[in-house]
């Protein structure tokens, strides 16, 4: 009844409005067809999305056909989407290219999708405050979504860290090397705190990460002072917390292979 109430009301506003109709006019606009019973079933929530969805993905903007064939797993997760359509239809320039990438990591990506209190400082608070800070290196991770993937959960709680200073600017060009492993060694992303706390101050000599990165053996000795470099200082009577993530984290998606990796 909902559902059927909305499209009632979606139909008689694009009536109403007849220069959304020719929004439809997109050349991928077909492809459709085969999600409708889906659409219409979701209808009552995707009322109050139809005019975006049909100014800045239809309207031969040529996003249609890159969002597609990933329909149907959206709409099987728009209950974990819809909330973030808005943010996500203001940037679909940015983000439809990356549409099947982003789906296969979504629940991590989710992670970063909110900010608390805490971390709000005080100020008026906007979930999206770490997301729009992290969109100019969206390219950088997303062309090693199944490298880092695994370390996104652990570096959640450090991304204000990550943030001040810049450093997410002078770490992401290197992430391919501080997360070389995959998901066989998370302890970089897991004590991320620790790491910054120590060195973070290296990060703005010039050169010196950019040197650092290039040894051969970079990544291991990452993995090492993260696991070693004393943590009371940092982390006071929370000292002995640890990370935990699954062995078997990842293991039906990425593409490394942990017998494949030293």
């Amino acid at each position: 009844v909902q559902e059927t109430a909305a499209g009632v009301r979606i139909v008689g506003n694009l009536l109403s409005n007849p220069s959304q109709l020719t929004k439809l006019i997109d050349p991928e606009t077909p492809t459709l067809v085969p999600h409708v019973p889906a659409i219409l079933a979701r209808l009552d929530r995707l009322e109050t999305h139809v005019s975006p969805i049909l100014s800045q993905v239809l309207n031969n903007k040529q996003h249609l056909r890159t969002i597609e064939p990933y329909l149907g797993e959206i709409l099987e997760r728009f209950d974990d989407i819809e909330p973030h359509l808005p943010w996500i239809l203001d940037h679909i320039d940015i983000l439809a290219p990356y549409t099947g990438l982003l789906l296969k990591h979504i629940d991590e990506l989710l992670l970063y999708a909110e900010v608390d209190e805490y971390e709000a400082g005080g100020s008026s608070k906007d979930n999206y405050a770490f997301a729009d800070q992290l969109l100019p290196y969206l390219e950088v991770y997303v062309s090693q979504l199944d490298l880092v993937g695994p370390h996104l959960p652990l570096l959640r709680p450090h991304l204000p860290l990550l943030l001040k200073h810049n450093r997410i600017k002078i770490l992401s060009p290197h992430v391919g090397v501080l997360f070389a492993k995959g998901y066989t060694d998370l302890s970089a992303s897991a004590n991320m705190d620790i790491l910054l706390f120590y060195f973070g101050w290296a990060l703005r000599i010039p050169f010196v990460p950019r040197l650092f990165f290039s040894l051969p053996r970079c990544p291991g000795v990452v993995s090492f002072l993260a696991n070693r470099l004393p943590k009371r200082l940092v982390r006071g009577r929370c000292c002995d917390v640890s990370c935990y993530v699954d062995n078997n984290y990842g293991v039906g998606w990425n593409k490394l292979s942990k017998n494949g990796q030293e």
